[in-house]
């Protein structure tokens, strides 16, 4: 009997021992176990520029009462932004929600041109534009803090060998930077 417990425990403390596998399609933040469109591998590698800073400067702003996410409206790209644009309303609800206490209005909007996302934004109401292959030939993060908007694209939207597009890992780059622990530490 004394074995057989001794058994059950050295399986029970094994068993808290052992990691869970790597999942790069889920992230934990807050508390919440979350999923992700893209691998969260490929994410991290996608280029912001200027910075990572910059970026958080823009998003993680106690004075922000709305983020607006604005697309070129575009018959045949549109269901790849409205599903970028549920992705990072989503997450940036949560995000806020831990950092400031309190959620943030988020707004998706169809505008006519890139010049429409600089004249619209504010810093209390910074943008986030989200392009694809019809408006950008690469993949990556652009900040304009001056402008108070942030450009994800994505060159591709193709899904080969894959289940997500080059604008999910752009968007998912932006929710990496955000998610990051000791985001207000430089």
């Amino acid at each position: 009997m004394k074995k057989v417990i001794l058994i059950i425990i050295l399986m029970i403390f094994i068993a808290g021992c052992i990691e869970k596998p790597h999942n790069p399609y889920q992230k934990e933040f807050a508390g919440i176990l979350l999923n992700f469109r893209a691998n969260l591998d490929e994410a991290e590698n996608i280029s912001i520029h200027p910075d990572e800073k910059t970026l958080r400067d823009v998003l993680l702003n106690s004075n922000l009462e709305e983020i607006g996410i604005a697309y070129i409206d575009n018959e045949t790209e549109n269901a790849f932004y409205l599903a970028a644009s549920y992705e990072l309303a989503y997450k940036l609800t949560i995000i806020n929600k831990y950092y400031f206490n309190k959620v943030k209005f988020i707004d998706s909007i169809p505008i006519n041109s890139t010049s429409d996302a600089f004249d619209m934004a504010k810093e209390e109401k910074p943008i986030i534009l989200l392009l694809g292959p019809s408006k950008t030939n690469s993949t990556g993060v652009e900040t304009f803090s001056n402008g108070h908007v942030i450009i994800a694209k994505g060159k591709s939207f193709a899904e080969v060998n894959r289940t997500y597009t080059d604008l999910d890992l752009a968007v998912d780059k932006i929710l990496l930077v955000l998610m990051k622990e000791n985001n207000f530490i430089d």
